[in-house]
């Protein structure tokens, strides 16, 4: 019998859901919540908002996600250890025979919790690393202490079996750290990625963006650190296909927000079908609505560009930046025309 690792498993189920416009994951924002307040974050408010779902709706939720043939769940959040049920919507989860992935900043990983971890079989542990001193992690959190208890935790993580992925957002205050995160994490013998895209804010806030690299810098770094890169255009929510929303959301995958609003992703906060009045099945066909129905304005330039191969820009930066999901972004252009350069100069096939 032909055996396949995890990741080879998931690429090649999601190739077969996208083509067949059936769901394989999804990412379940379980609350904005969050016990950090990171500098750079997009989450729209870092409270728990009474409107959030309870924990029967989200049980409820949860079968009707497995109903559908979803494979795979990522609990996200804001940090979804704030929720005092986080253990009964994880046990719901694995009794509905999801694979369950889950996003954390560790800070709250305690002994007990990487119990919890185990025992409903957690397939995939991400964990969001700001810094490797207590200065620049706690400038990028705004959170005293929380360096302390994030390196506690993410060495609770380290002395279990479980699969823990170690991802850094790289700013303008931690870029001088990346090497230093790396070998922290390895140290562990954990997994580390770097990352160098910071979005808008999900309600259009440009705040986030003070904080993200100049195009030539993100170019410098993926020439230091490449292999280590956190490839969003190999992730789980961003696999390529032919349409003008180029993504996974609505052809493989989508998103659920605190309040029962089923989007494209947690970036993409279209088209907000409310689950509280409908169904998982009735907002799937919403979302490949959503999707089929989009066209290009006047502004579209992607198919003659000649530095469209190395673009990071998604039609959801555009919408959340201009609310046009055309544009060109300035920013991402500058970045692909370092790229497309970068790439001639190293081409072997170059005249000397």
């Amino acid at each position: 019998m032909k055996k396949l690792d995890a990741d080879t498993f998931s690429d090649l189920l999601s190739t077969k859901a996208a083509a067949s416009r059936r769901p394989e994951g999804v990412t379940f924002e379980l609350t904005y919540g969050c016990n950090l307040r990171c500098v750079h974050c997009y989450n729209p408010t870092h409270r728990a908002l009474p409107q959030e779902l309870t924990t029967d709706e989200i049980c409820a939720l949860l079968k009707q996600i497995a109903d559908l043939g979803v494979l795979t769940v990522t609990f996200t959040g804001g940090e979804p250890s704030v929720r005092p049920d986080i253990g009964e919507i994880l046990r719901a989860a694995r009794r509905q025979g999801l694979m369950i992935h889950l996003m954390t900043n560790a800070t709250r990983v305690t002994a007990s919790f990487t119990d919890l971890l185990q025992e409903v079989g957690v397939s995939q542990v991400n964990v969001s690393i700001y810094g490797a001193t207590k200065a620049v992690y706690e400038q990028m959190t705004a959170v005293p202490g929380s360096y302390r208890q994030f390196r506690q935790g993410l060495i609770n993580l380290a002395a279990t079996a479980l699969p823990v992925l170690v991802r850094m957002p790289v700013t303008t205050i931690n870029r001088e750290e990346i090497q230093a995160c790396r070998q922290l994490v390895e140290s562990l013998q954990l997994r580390f990625q770097y990352c160098l895209e910071i979005m808008t804010g999900t309600t259009g806030d440009r705040t986030p963006l003070h904080y993200r690299l100049a195009p030539e810098e993100k170019v410098r770094i993926d020439q230091e650190m490449l292999p280590h890169r956190w490839d969003d255009a190999s992730e789980e929510t961003c696999s390529s296909n032919q349409s003008f929303i180029e993504c996974a959301c609505g052809q493989s995958r989508f998103a659920i927000t605190p309040y029962g609003e089923m989007n494209l992703c947690t970036g993409f906060p279209l088209p907000r079908y409310d689950l509280r009045t409908g169904t998982v099945k009735e907002g799937w066909e919403r979302l490949k609505q959503t999707v089929d129905q989009a066209q290009p304005s006047h502004q579209y330039e992607c198919p003659t560009c000649e530095v469209r191969p190395h673009c990071r820009q998604g039609r959801s930066d555009a919408w959340l930046e201009t609310g046009d999901l055309s544009s060109c972004l300035p920013h991402f252009k500058e970045w692909a025309q370092l790229e497309h350069r970068t790439y001639a100069l190293l081409d072997p096939r170059r005249p000397r």
